[in-house]
Formats: C-alpha cells, sequence, structure tokens
C-alpha cells in the first residue's frame, strides 16, 4: 500500500475517536453525572450518561479520576486521567468500545502534545498532536509492519522521512 493511502486510512480511523471541543465553553453542552458532576460534551447523543469517579469543584469534574460515557446503560468509552473544570486536560488514556486506545497529552478534550493512539486494525500512530490531529513529528505503523516516519499537519503526512517493512 503506498505511504500516502496508509496515512489516509490511519487518519480515518484516528479520528473516530471523535472529541472535538471547537465551540466556545458557553456554547458548548454539558453532561452531568447523578451528584451533579458536570463534563463538557462536544457530541450529546439520546440515553446517553456518564460517571465520574474524581473531586468535583465548582460543579465541574476536576482532578484525577476515571470518567465513563454510557448510551443506553452500556459502556461506550472510558477516560482514565486528569479533568481541569470539565475538559480532559494533561494526562489521560481513552478506551473506546469499538478497540480505539490514545494515551497521552490532552488539552480541552482534545489530544494535543505527546501521545500514542492504538486502532482495532493493529495500527498504531506516535508522536505529537495538535487538536485532536497528528500534528509534528511522529511515527505511524500499518497492520501489514510498514512504518512511515515524517512530519505532519492537521492530520495529514506533510514530509515524509523514510518508511520501512518490520
Amino acid at each position: 500500500m503506498h505511504m500516502s493511502k496508509l496515512a489516509t486510512v490511519f487518519i480515518a480511523a484516528t479520528l473516530l475517536i471523535g472529541i472535538s471541543a471547537h465551540a466556545q465553553e458557553s456554547e458548548m453542552a454539558t453532561i452531568e453525572d447523578e451528584n451533579g458532576c458536570k463534563v463538557y460534551n462536544p457530541m450529546p447523543q439520546e440515553e446517553e450518561s456518564i460517571n465520574w469517579s474524581g473531586p468535583c469543584n465548582n460543579g465541574f469534574a476536576d482532578g484525577t479520576g476515571v470518567l465513563d460515557w454510557y448510551i443506553g446503560g452500556e459502556l461506550e468509552e472510558r477516560y482514565e486521567g486528569e479533568l481541569k473544570q470539565g475538559w480532559a486536560e494533561g494526562q489521560g488514556t481513552y478506551i473506546s468500545r469499538r478497540g480505539i486506545r490514545y494515551e497521552g497529552n490532552w488539552k480541552k478534550s482534545m489530544q494535543d502534545g505527546k501521545g500514542t493512539v492504538q486502532n482495532p486494525d493493529g495500527s498504531i500512530y506516535q508522536g505529537q498532536w495538535k487538536e485532536g490531529k497528528p500534528h509534528g513529528w511522529g511515527v505511524f505503523r500499518a497492520p501489514n509492519g510498514e512504518t512511515v516516519e515524517g512530519e505532519w499537519e492537521d492530520g495529514e503526512l506533510k514530509s515524509e522521512a523514510g518508511s520501512r517493512r518490520i
């Protein structure tokens, strides 16, 4: 598979994480757990509920804990790590029922800084992130063992340092 196609497949799989917060806080929906502790909810869904195990400050999840998201009573997603005033912020791990796992830095509930995503197909991206997309230096490994290393910009591979098969 040509590396640019590999990068396209990777980005499509990675964007399934879907945690995005481009709206202003005042416009952003929130959701609260049974104790009244709120988190920002960029993509509200029917029959959605949450459970937050950490501290609550001024009505918002704030501190280290586990945030579980449920749809119709079924666990859909889990975030383990730091929240600040209702946003995933700092170090944390996201795991989806679909098999996506991201471990790394977060800012305003988006991947930002260093992090690694593992997709259900076995592909892995490890490197820099900005606003939920690969941005900066990173390495992508496809399920077939092909790797590409290079500079990413807004989720697209811009310059390739090399590829190899492992």
